[in-house]
């Protein structure tokens, strides 16, 4: 993929994360104790990332996104991130750091991120990691044949001629698909019901491999350029004029359907997105024609704003526990240099947030900042380096917000 194609693709979710994490911010800020109100939200620019991925920092000189750049330590946009997203991140630098430090040592400084920078990098990597992979059209071909889609629709003229061909399924880009798919699902699911005797249900990759199969192997097509991309400030629009009568966001909203907050494991590509929909619809149609809500039909740029916001609630400042913290920090062998309440000691400095309370972005910029010193410092006394698992993150950010015990 060229470096104009990459931006392109880059472009397609930077304003969810910009925008859509500065609205949920405000929704949880709202509803949060006095204390935690001083936190400093970073929102991360992933085209900024790139630009450091692939230039500055000089990260692609050993790491890769799906194939391009070194191949001395894995691809980073192969493993899709686990929950919380925040979390995962930044346990995966820390955990990984002292390996990368000593690959380092032979001539290349070790990249310095300040918390702007560290947001930028996390959400390049996020998207990176998130966009639809392209799909088998062998396997397509059997989707198409095992979930009924034959009986109705044809590929290159070979099946059912009462629903439209599908031949170039998916040329106007993803979001473009999907808004087709779900604006036309309700008058499908009488018809496909009485055909078949049952909804079809879409899992994993199958509605990436149908795409495939239906486009001859070409997948969902990288959106045109006269297509803006999704932007999460109208995608909030999108969400209180057509989803939150029935969904809600950090309890903002209806509760006919279920909560779509960052706690809820979303789906993460646009097909995956257009699969839950799909899956999704016999059932939402039932549950408006029950309470008086006609299931809403979205115009345009729509689909793409939508899925834009629902996209930037899922990488947030993971949530956490201030007492379950305490326990973590010491279990992970923190209070050893540092102090058993982080007040810092001879051996490490205090953890405690000074001034602006810490947010899991900026304790990840400053655990990657330092990390040579501590690597060093463990080196020399023999203390093993501790692994962080991605729920931690939040509970240390919590714990180290907190105020400290009286003496």
């Amino acid at each position: 993929m060229t470096w104009s194609g990459r931006k392109q693709l880059l472009l397609w979710i930077a304003a969810a994360l910009v925008g859509g994490g500065a609205l949920v911010t405000i929704l949880i800020r709202e509803r949060a104790p006095a204390p935690a109100r001083r936190a400093l939200y970073v929102i991360g620019v992933p085209e900024r990332g790139a630009e450091m991925f692939f230039g500055g920092q000089q990260c692609s000189f050993c790491h890769s996104i799906r194939g391009h750049g070194g191949q001395i330590a894995p691809d980073l946009a192969v493993k899709r991130p686990g929950t919380p997203p925040m979390g995962w991140f930044a346990t995966a630098m820390w955990n990984h750091a002292p390996g990368m430090y000593r690959n380092l040592r032979t001539g290349r400084s070790f990249p310095q991120l300040d918390t702007q920078q560290m947001a930028d990098m996390l959400a390049f990597l996020y998207q990176s990691s998130n966009f639809d992979r392209s799909g088998d059209p062998v396997a397509g071909e059997k989707v198409f044949r095992d979930k009924g889609c034959i009986t109705c629709h044809s590929v290159r003229g070979a099946g059912g001629k009462s629903a439209p061909e599908l031949s170039g399924l998916g040329a106007g880009g993803p979001n473009e698909l999907t808004r087709a798919m779900w604006n036309h699902t309700q008058s499908m699911i009488e018809p496909i019901t009485n055909t078949l005797g049952h909804w079809p249900q879409f899992k994993g990759d199958e509605m990436a491999d149908l795409i495939a199969y239906a486009s001859q192997g070409r997948g969902v097509q990288e959106p045109r350029k006269e297509n803006k991309p999704g932007d999460a400030v109208r995608g909030w629009n999108v969400f209180q004029a057509r989803c939150i009568q029935c969904h809600s966001v950090r309890g903002h909203g209806g509760s006919l359907g279920p909560e779509l907050g960052p706690e809820r494991d979303l789906p993460l590509t646009t097909m995956q997105f257009a699969s839950v929909l799909w899956n999704h619809a016999p059932s939402m149609a039932k549950l408006g024609r029950q309470n008086g809500i006609a299931l809403p039909q979205l115009q345009r740029e729509e689909m793409a704003d939508l899925a834009a916001f629902l996209a930037s609630l899922r990488f947030f400042e993971p949530a956490g526990s201030p007492f379950v913290g305490e326990g973590v920090f010491k279990l992970r062998g923190c209070a050893g240099c540092h102090g058993a309440d982080a007040e810092g000691t001879q051996l490490g400095p205090r953890l405690r947030a000074v001034g602006d309370a810490l947010t899991a972005t900026s304790f990840t910029a400053a655990l990657w900042r330092h990390s040579p010193k501590m690597i060093a410092r463990a080196e020399e006394t023999g203390v093993p380096w501790p692994i962080l698992e991605p729920s931690d993150i939040g509970d240390l950010v919590s714990f180290l917000n907190s105020q400290q015990r009286a003496n």
